[in-house]
Protein backbone atom coordinates (compact mmCIF):
# COMPACT_ATOMS: atom_id res chain seq x y z
CA UNK A 1 0.00 0.00 0.00
CA UNK A 2 2.58 2.16 0.99
CA UNK A 3 4.27 1.50 -2.30
CA UNK A 4 1.04 2.64 -4.32
CA UNK A 5 0.53 5.54 -2.54
CA UNK A 6 4.35 6.77 -3.31
CA UNK A 7 3.89 6.39 -7.03
CA UNK A 8 0.68 8.28 -6.70
CA UNK A 9 2.75 11.19 -5.29
CA UNK A 10 5.31 11.12 -7.45
CA UNK A 11 2.87 10.64 -11.01
CA UNK A 12 1.48 13.88 -9.22
CA UNK A 13 4.17 15.65 -8.84
CA UNK A 14 5.48 15.11 -12.52
CA UNK A 15 2.97 15.89 -14.09
CA UNK A 16 2.00 19.07 -12.15
CA UNK A 17 -0.92 18.20 -9.99
CA UNK A 18 0.79 18.83 -6.94
CA UNK A 19 1.03 22.15 -4.86
CA UNK A 20 4.46 22.81 -4.26
CA UNK A 21 3.92 26.46 -3.34
CA UNK A 22 3.03 25.03 0.13
CA UNK A 23 6.05 22.38 0.34
CA UNK A 24 9.44 22.95 1.85
CA UNK A 25 12.68 22.60 -0.53
CA UNK A 26 13.45 19.62 1.15
CA UNK A 27 10.03 17.73 1.01
CA UNK A 28 9.85 18.69 -2.83
CA UNK A 29 13.44 17.31 -3.32
CA UNK A 30 12.47 13.89 -0.98
CA UNK A 31 9.24 13.23 -3.74
CA UNK A 32 10.92 14.20 -6.63
CA UNK A 33 14.29 11.95 -6.12
CA UNK A 34 12.32 9.24 -4.32
CA UNK A 35 12.29 7.08 -6.96
CA UNK A 36 14.13 5.60 -9.56
CA UNK A 37 12.27 3.42 -11.36
CA UNK A 38 10.46 6.44 -12.96
CA UNK A 39 10.20 5.07 -17.30
CA UNK A 40 8.84 7.63 -18.50
CA UNK A 41 10.34 9.14 -21.46
CA UNK A 42 9.38 12.04 -23.97
CA UNK A 43 12.53 12.82 -25.63
CA UNK A 44 15.66 11.31 -27.06
CA UNK A 45 19.33 12.82 -26.94
CA UNK A 46 23.00 11.87 -28.05
CA UNK A 47 23.51 9.17 -25.13
CA UNK A 48 20.40 9.43 -23.33
CA UNK A 49 16.69 10.02 -22.67
CA UNK A 50 14.80 12.31 -20.63
CA UNK A 51 10.69 13.22 -19.37
CA UNK A 52 10.33 17.01 -20.73
CA UNK A 53 7.31 18.53 -19.17
CA UNK A 54 4.73 19.79 -21.37
CA UNK A 55 4.84 23.27 -20.42
CA UNK A 56 8.86 23.59 -21.53
CA UNK A 57 10.50 23.37 -24.63
CA UNK A 58 13.55 22.60 -26.45
CA UNK A 59 15.48 25.84 -27.86
CA UNK A 60 18.61 24.19 -28.51
CA UNK A 61 20.44 20.87 -28.16
CA UNK A 62 24.38 20.99 -28.94
CA UNK A 63 27.11 18.47 -27.30
CA UNK A 64 25.21 17.44 -24.44
CA UNK A 65 24.67 21.85 -23.85
CA UNK A 66 20.62 21.94 -23.99
CA UNK A 67 18.97 25.31 -23.79
CA UNK A 68 15.32 24.85 -22.58
CA UNK A 69 12.28 27.66 -22.44
CA UNK A 70 9.54 27.81 -19.87
CA UNK A 71 6.52 30.49 -20.23
CA UNK A 72 8.93 33.15 -18.28
CA UNK A 73 12.56 31.55 -17.87
CA UNK A 74 15.05 30.25 -20.04
CA UNK A 75 16.81 27.20 -18.78
CA UNK A 76 20.44 25.44 -19.16
CA UNK A 77 20.52 21.29 -19.01
CA UNK A 78 24.10 19.94 -19.36
CA UNK A 79 24.34 16.22 -19.55
CA UNK A 80 28.43 15.17 -18.36
CA UNK A 81 28.56 12.12 -20.53
CA UNK A 82 32.44 11.71 -20.44
CA UNK A 83 32.33 11.86 -16.21
CA UNK A 84 29.14 9.30 -16.56
CA UNK A 85 31.30 7.00 -18.58
CA UNK A 86 33.91 7.30 -16.21
CA UNK A 87 32.16 7.36 -13.24
CA UNK A 88 33.78 10.30 -11.69
CA UNK A 89 33.07 10.77 -8.15
CA UNK A 90 33.01 14.27 -6.93
CA UNK A 91 31.95 16.05 -3.28
CA UNK A 92 30.06 19.06 -2.81
CA UNK A 93 30.58 21.32 0.57
CA UNK A 94 27.61 23.24 2.14
CA UNK A 95 27.99 26.81 1.74
CA UNK A 96 27.19 28.94 4.68
CA UNK A 97 26.51 32.10 2.14
CA UNK A 98 24.22 30.42 0.04
CA UNK A 99 20.46 31.18 0.58
CA UNK A 100 19.75 27.60 0.21
CA UNK A 101 22.48 25.05 -0.06
CA UNK A 102 22.09 21.00 0.05
CA UNK A 103 24.19 18.19 -0.83
CA UNK A 104 21.79 14.97 -2.35
CA UNK A 105 22.20 12.01 -2.49
CA UNK A 106 19.78 8.96 -3.27
CA UNK A 107 21.57 5.65 -3.19
CA UNK A 108 24.78 5.48 -5.47
CA UNK A 109 23.70 8.65 -7.36
CA UNK A 110 24.87 11.83 -5.81
CA UNK A 111 24.30 15.88 -6.74
CA UNK A 112 23.33 19.20 -5.19
CA UNK A 113 21.48 22.42 -4.80
CA UNK A 114 22.12 25.40 -4.46
CA UNK A 115 20.39 28.44 -4.70
CA UNK A 116 21.89 31.87 -4.88
CA UNK A 117 20.69 36.00 -4.37
CA UNK A 118 22.05 37.30 -7.69
CA UNK A 119 20.24 40.47 -7.93
CA UNK A 120 17.28 42.37 -6.14
CA UNK A 121 15.07 39.57 -6.39
CA UNK A 122 16.36 37.61 -8.82
CA UNK A 123 17.98 33.61 -7.77
CA UNK A 124 20.40 31.47 -9.61
CA UNK A 125 19.16 27.54 -8.99
CA UNK A 126 22.02 25.65 -9.33
CA UNK A 127 20.99 21.85 -9.15
CA UNK A 128 23.49 19.26 -10.64
CA UNK A 129 22.03 14.94 -9.87
CA UNK A 130 23.09 12.15 -11.72
CA UNK A 131 25.98 13.74 -13.67
CA UNK A 132 23.46 16.25 -15.07
CA UNK A 133 22.72 19.75 -14.31
CA UNK A 134 20.57 22.40 -14.57
CA UNK A 135 21.36 26.31 -14.41
CA UNK A 136 18.57 28.73 -14.01
CA UNK A 137 17.57 32.22 -12.99
CA UNK A 138 14.32 33.17 -11.39
CA UNK A 139 11.93 35.26 -9.15
CA UNK A 140 11.77 34.23 -5.69
CA UNK A 141 8.00 32.94 -6.02
CA UNK A 142 8.98 31.09 -8.98
CA UNK A 143 11.86 29.18 -7.26
CA UNK A 144 10.05 26.00 -5.92
CA UNK A 145 7.77 25.92 -9.41
CA UNK A 146 11.31 25.53 -11.90
CA UNK A 147 12.74 23.05 -8.80
CA UNK A 148 9.99 20.75 -8.98
CA UNK A 149 10.85 20.87 -13.01
CA UNK A 150 14.04 20.60 -12.68
CA UNK A 151 14.22 18.19 -10.61
CA UNK A 152 11.88 15.31 -12.10
CA UNK A 153 13.73 16.10 -15.49
CA UNK A 154 17.14 15.19 -14.21
CA UNK A 155 15.70 12.49 -12.11
CA UNK A 156 14.63 10.60 -15.48
CA UNK A 157 18.09 10.86 -17.43
CA UNK A 158 18.52 7.65 -18.35
CA UNK A 159 22.10 6.85 -20.27
CA UNK A 160 22.71 4.59 -23.34
CA UNK A 161 25.85 2.97 -22.67
CA UNK A 162 26.29 1.29 -25.78
CA UNK A 163 25.60 4.55 -27.74
CA UNK A 164 27.78 6.56 -25.46
CA UNK A 165 30.66 3.84 -25.80
CA UNK A 166 30.47 4.34 -29.57
CA UNK A 167 30.83 8.10 -29.02
CA UNK A 168 33.63 8.13 -26.94
CA UNK A 169 35.55 5.83 -29.32
CA UNK A 170 34.46 7.34 -32.23
CA UNK A 171 35.90 11.29 -30.64
CA UNK A 172 32.11 12.30 -31.05
CA UNK A 173 32.66 13.93 -26.76
CA UNK A 174 34.72 16.38 -27.91
CA UNK A 175 34.16 19.60 -25.57
CA UNK A 176 37.07 21.65 -25.92
CA UNK A 177 34.92 24.99 -27.03
CA UNK A 178 33.37 24.48 -23.96
CA UNK A 179 34.58 23.49 -20.88
CA UNK A 180 32.07 23.06 -18.26
CA UNK A 181 32.29 21.18 -14.82
CA UNK A 182 28.93 19.97 -13.21
CA UNK A 183 30.48 19.59 -10.06
CA UNK A 184 31.27 23.33 -9.16
CA UNK A 185 29.09 25.83 -8.70
CA UNK A 186 29.04 29.07 -10.50
CA UNK A 187 30.49 31.01 -7.61
CA UNK A 188 33.55 28.39 -8.07
CA UNK A 189 33.85 28.50 -11.69
CA UNK A 190 31.19 26.91 -13.27
CA UNK A 191 30.54 28.98 -16.60
CA UNK A 192 27.34 27.31 -17.79
CA UNK A 193 24.45 29.58 -17.59
CA UNK A 194 24.77 32.63 -20.02
CA UNK A 195 21.71 34.71 -18.32
CA UNK A 196 19.79 37.48 -19.94
CA UNK A 197 17.57 39.46 -18.42
CA UNK A 198 16.10 40.57 -21.60
CA UNK A 199 16.07 37.76 -23.06
CA UNK A 200 14.21 35.97 -20.35
CA UNK A 201 11.52 38.73 -20.21
CA UNK A 202 10.81 38.52 -23.70
CA UNK A 203 7.44 38.49 -24.20
CA UNK A 204 7.31 37.22 -28.11
CA UNK A 205 9.70 34.37 -26.47
CA UNK A 206 6.93 33.14 -24.44
CA UNK A 207 5.54 29.51 -24.77
CA UNK A 208 2.35 28.42 -23.65
CA UNK A 209 2.16 26.75 -20.73
CA UNK A 210 -0.48 24.01 -20.63
CA UNK A 211 1.43 21.81 -17.55
CA UNK A 212 1.44 24.59 -14.89
CA UNK A 213 1.39 22.46 -11.10
CA UNK A 214 -1.26 24.41 -9.17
Amino acid sequence: MKKVILLLVITFFITGCMNVDKSTYEEIIAVGFSNNKITLKNKTSQGFSYYLPKSIMVLEDKKSNLTLKSEKYTMYLYVDLISYYNKKEASYNFSKDAFYSKKITNGEKFGYLEINLREKDKYLIEIMYNYAKIEVIVNNRDIKEMLSYAISLLNSISYNDKIIENMIGEDILNYNENEYNIFETVSSGSNLIMYDEDANNNKNNEVPDTDLIN
